[in-house]
């Protein structure tokens, strides 16, 4: 089996972008999506990268990753994104920014393939969660990495946000960190387009009225390169895939 990072240089390298993320698209949409994009793919270079990829016999994280890893193949290649400011707090007046609730909601309305959210405190927020159901209803892929007590003993939640919703949902398991490390980070990636990193966790008092400050990324490499981070963390073992 080829190593998947030399397979997507290679796909990376030889096909032309379009098809780079048409293929990524197809392998994150599942096999019968694949499948259909193989059969469809027209120019014998082409074909015969789904029957390069097809011939690895992939397993879905495989997929997962293959697919993060054509992605950020395409982000150097890019233009850089915009920048928008958002916040939670009180009002200074300025022309600037926009609330950090409504944004969270909006970017998960928006999603058509996939929601990478990523945080420490993370509460079964009610507009956030419904959300998140209606993401689902579309069959869009909601992936959680949400911080946990049984990996994080300082840690005071339960880590168990937006129960019965499907998702895939990942974790850091305390053996795989340095000694006293939190999963701290506060991201949302919606469709590796666009993404939210900022210091809001998902509660009501940080989406509500704590002074809290993110960067809405839309476009450009970012996304792409923030989600893939997570998938390559995935794909070595560091983090790893809580049963459903």
């Amino acid at each position: 089996m080829i190593p998947l990072i030399d397979l997507a240089a290679t796909l990376g390298r030889d096909l032309p972008a379009r098809d780079v993320r048409s293929m990524a698209e197809a392998l994150r949409s599942g096999p019968t999506a694949f499948h259909r994009a193989s059969a469809a793919a027209a120019g014998s270079a082409v074909r015969a990268a789904y029957r390069r990829v097809v011939d690895q016999r992939l397993s879905d994280a495989d997929r997962q990753f293959l697919a993060g890893a054509l992605l950020g193949h395409l982000a150097p290649h890019a233009p850089t994104g915009q920048i928008d400011v958002v916040w939670t707090g009180p009002d200074s007046g300025a022309a600037t920014g926009r609330l950090t609730s409504a944004v969270v909601v909006d970017l998960i309305d928006r999603a058509v393939t996939d929601v990478l959210l990523v945080g420490y405190a993370v509460h079964t927020e009610p507009t956030v969660a419904a959300a998140l159901r209606r993401a689902a209803a579309r069959t869009v892929t909601i992936t959680l990495l949400i911080e946990r007590a049984a990996d994080n003993p300082r840690f005071t939640g339960d880590g168990a946000a937006f129960p019965g919703i499907d998702a895939i949902r990942l974790h850091w398991p305390q053996e795989e960190r340095p000694t006293g490390a939190s999963l701290h980070a506060k991201i949302l990636v919606i469709d590796a387009d666009v993404a939210l990193v900022g210091s809001a966790n998902i509660t009501g008092a940080a989406l509500g009225h704590n002074l809290e400050c993110g960067l809405l990324i839309t476009g450009g490499p970012v996304p792409a390169e923030v989600r893939e981070h997570v998938e390559l963390l995935l794909g070595r073992g560091v983090l790893t895939t809580l049963p459903t």
